[in-house]
């Protein structure tokens, strides 16, 4: 009976750990955040890796029990997170780099083709 209970208080306080970022003041942000790093497949480590933090820290980020500096949300950009969502759920289309970072994957008769392709419209 006592396991029980134990059990239904752990339950109980998961369930509402799980709400509270919702609840959080930065409860959008923090969701965002954490839906950002799950869309792109990494882990919270990586993430705080690369935001320079600890995991706790940023644990705290994604439970919207701390706010997140700019500065820290900007490093976030090398992982591939899309910043602007996070911030306003908002998506950036073509984020700044994102074409010269695709030209670059490509071969060099793609990117031929691609610039002959860019010359044609453009009447050059």
């Amino acid at each position: 009976m006592i396991m029980q209970d134990k059990m239904s208080q752990s339950g109980l306080l998961n369930q509402m750990d799980n709400n509270a970022s919702k609840d959080a003041p930065n409860g959008d942000i923090s969701l965002r955040l954490k839906s950002e790093r799950r869309r792109i497949g990494l882990n919270q480590n990586v993430f705080a890796d690369a935001m320079g933090i600890a995991l706790t820290s940023y644990v705290r980020y994604e439970q919207g029990k701390r706010s997140i500096p700019a500065d820290k949300l900007l490093e976030l950009e090398q992982t591939g997170a899309d910043v602007c969502f996070i911030l306003t759920g908002r998506r950036v289309t073509n984020p700044e780099g994102y074409i010269e970072k695709r030209f670059a994957e490509l071969d060099q008769r793609a990117q031929q083709a691609v610039q002959e392709l860019i010359n044609l419209l453009l009447n050059d």
